[in-house]
């Protein structure tokens, strides 16, 4: 056979289905290795490329090399292009992904999903104003595509101008538009109305996988379990499972992957298992299922943890928080839901074999050495220009942040310090890295500093673990909260201020009391393990409590109420 008939010739029909049924089986390994083999036959087959950029993709592999060879192939495709831009953004190439999607809109102006794709891309590089214009010309476009809705009410949740009064109005309009489609299709519930019976406890998210949401949700659940009075099911959101996947699993009566069900299919569903509470750990974050809750399946729905805001729907019936995320009375009028304050919002695990906690940097350096470890869009211009600030008014210290500085990723960022007066040289970029390194990167700081108007959690809690902890303004919304809501909870009051001017003034008081900053450091690992942090049972006890009382106002024909629950 000649060379040129090789090229030509491509696996058969058969060979083409069996390969199919490998990955619709899960066979990705077998998979893989027949579809290389066959590549090697077909270097010019299409599709073959295509499902090995597939395979990788499902198995988190790197799949640049093969969707670029699909693209080489069939370049005035737009999918392709499309395709090649989230192969790149797995692989946290943002730029190159952002071209690709780019391209993909010059050759179809309305294409849909590049536009969302472009804004995500956009949003994830810190540019949350051009996120906000993609996601608003893609609804305009589409206004039935929800998911890009989401993508709209995260980043203006990240925006400086976005006001509280803002947020509730677009929240509430994912609802008029959402809930007033699904009205006619919302069904009587027919769960057995007994007070002491035992309840069917369902959780929905596509973070069910190594994600920060298992550090508070995972802590939970050997005690929810434990409960002879809740039966647990899971609803999982994603086809990627994981370790953390395998660990969650013996903790649920059912565990159900339901990420290819429709809304009305897995809505049947959970009235079938006859969930008595269905709890939503997602809220406006990817892969959410809210659209499905719009149908009411179940006759009491909760919102938790996942989204430090409203879901907008008025078929939510209560929102879970604690005392400091959710002071009684501030933020009510924010939430279409009831809010109910638990002792804390959850408690929180960290890596098992973290590094110990080292002596305060500054006593050797002589100055302090400021860290953000939050996500790049979080760190705003209002963020920076607050931060310069504190770094102006003390010219001999520095701030390390997470990224490559010549990657072009955080230029942004950089001209912004410029603009407020810091030069780059104060600033140290360290690489993304190990789980392990990451912890080992507090060795190095002496005091983190948060992003406004989207506080951090998870880093937050990370950094009051290796004894760093975190200087904050307490915000007049939920997203704008959380940081003081853990440092309240550590008894570190003195780290929440109230303005810019407070700020500044007690970032200078520390850069003048090492030695107190030192005291704190060695004491905050052990409050932590003192704290409700560390305390799941505690905590699972009054979310235990919280369904229990939930459920009694049900059983009573009443209306969702707001109340607390004293641990």
């Amino acid at each position: 056979m000649s060379d040129n008939q090789t090229l030509t010739q491509l696996p058969h029909d058969d060979i083409v289905m069996a390969l199919i049924e490998l990955f619709m089986t899960g066979q990705y390994l077998a998979l893989e290795q027949q579809l290389l083999a066959l590549l090697d036959i077909h270097p010019h087959w299409l599709i073959g490329w295509k499902m090995l950029s597939d395979t990788y993709m499902v198995q988190k592999k790197d799949a640049t090399h093969a969707a670029y060879q699909a693209l080489q192939l069939n370049q005035l495709d737009p999918q392709e292009h499309c395709y090649y831009g989230l192969a790149l953004k797995t692989q946290h190439d943002l730029i190159g992904a952002a071209q690709a999607f780019e391209r993909a809109i010059e050759l179809k102006p309305d294409y849909v999903a590049a536009i969302n794709n472009l804004g995500i891309v956009k949003k994830d590089l810190g540019d949350i104003e051009q996120g906000i214009a993609c996601f608003q010309q893609a609804l305009q476009l589409k206004p039935s595509f929800a998911s890009c809705f989401s993508n709209l009410l995260f980043c203006l949740s990240h925006d400086d101008a976005s006001t509280a009064e803002i947020l509730w109005q677009r929240h509430c309009q994912f609802a008029q538009y959402y809930e007033s489609a699904t009205k006619a299709n919302i069904k009587k519930h027919t769960n057995l109305k007994a007070q002491g019976r035992t309840l069917n406890i369902g959780f929905v998210s596509a973070d069910l996988r190594e994600h920060s949401l298992s550090n508070f949700f995972e802590p939970l659940l050997p005690y929810l379990q434990k409960n002879p009075e809740l039966n647990l099911y899971a609803y999982a959101a994603t086809a990627i499972e994981d370790a953390t996947s395998e660990r969650l699993k013996v903790y649920f009566k059912q565990w159900q992957v339901v990420d290819q069900m429709n809304d009305e299919d897995l809505a049947n569903k959970i009235r079938r298992d006859a969930i008595d509470i269905l709890v939503d750990l997602d809220g406006h974050t990817s892969g959410n299922r809210l659209t499905m809750f719009a149908l009411k399946p179940a006759p009491i729905q909760v919102s938790w943890l996942g989204y430090l805001a409203t879901t907008g729907l008025n078929n939510m019936d209560y929102y879970l928080g604690d005392e400091y995320l959710l002071p009684q009375g501030l933020l009510d009028k924010q939430f279409t839901e009831k809010l109910v304050q638990l002792p804390i919002n959850a408690p929180f695990s960290p890596v098992a074999e973290s590094p110990e906690v080292n002596s305060l940097p500054a006593l050797n350096n002589g100055y302090l050495t400021f860290a953000c470890f939050n996500r790049t869009n979080k760190i705003t211009q209002s963020t920076v220009q607050l931060w310069s600030s504190v770094l102006v008014q003390l010219p001999t210290s520095k701030c390390l942040l997470i990224g490559d500085a010549q990657s072009g990723n955080h230029q942004k960022i950089l001209d912004w310090f410029k603009q407020y007066g810091v030069d780059a040289s104060r600033l140290v970029w360290t690489p993304r890295t190990s789980m392990q390194g990451y912890l080992a990167l507090h060795h190095q700081v002496d005091v983190c500093l948060d992003t406004m108007p989207a506080n951090g959690v998870t880093t937050t809690c990370y950094a009051a673990w290796m004894g760093v902890p975190t200087l904050c303004i307490a915000g007049d919304r939920m997203i704008s909260r959380g940081a003081q809501a853990v440092m309240r909870h550590l008894s570190l009051d003195d780290f929440v201020v109230a303005d810019a001017a407070a700020y500044l003034a007690k970032a200078s008081y520390f850069a003048e009391n090492f030695v107190e900053l030192a005291d704190v450091r060695q004491q905050l690992r052990s409050r932590f393990k003192q704290s409700l942090f560390s305390q799941p049972d505690i905590a699972a006890n009054a979310l235990y409590i919280a369904f229990r009382q939930m459920w009694k106002r049900w059983c009573a024909g009443k209306q969702a109420k707001a109340f607390v629950v004293r641990s």
